[in-house]
């Protein structure tokens, strides 16, 4: 691979990774602050479920950009935005900036990452056409 391919693919890379975390945090607040004004857990189950249904699709969408920028190993490129989710799941629980049991705030971070595992396999499969095949980190 020429040096030239290795840089747009480091430029594609690093702008795969920064508009998934906008579109994630930017998707996420949209639901839960725009939408549902602020979810928490003692919410009515109404709000939770409407909730727990849009927001990993934030997720999917954020994940589906990451791997339609990146162009190749759409899972890898997730690797930070997991990372970060973790980490911020971990923080807001911590610190007491969240209201739910720990179930429930690792489940909502759960579905964060699966959504944008999601969203990376649509990309693999029906933009690009084809399978993930087993053991691939692609």
């Amino acid at each position: 691979m020429s040096s030239s391919k290795i840089a747009l693919q480091a430029v594609r890379s690093s702008l795969a990774i920064i508009v998934g975390e906008v579109l994630l945090y930017a998707g996420t607040w949209f639901v839960q602050e725009r939408i549902f004004h602020h979810v928490t857990y003692s919410d009515k189950a109404a709000t939770l479920f409407g909730a727990g249904l849009l927001t990993p699709l934030a997720a999917i969408v954020a994940g589906f950009a990451v791997a339609a920028i990146a162009g190749t190993r759409p899972y890898l490129h997730l690797v930070p935005m997991c990372a970060l989710i973790v980490a911020e799941t971990a923080y807001l629980y911590s610190r007491g900036l969240v209201d739910g049991p720990i179930w429930f705030e690792a489940s909502a971070g759960l579905s964060l990452i699966l959504g944008a595992l999601l969203g990376a396999y649509l990309w693999s499969r029906f933009v690009v056409g084809r399978k993930v095949q087993y053991g691939e980190l692609t």
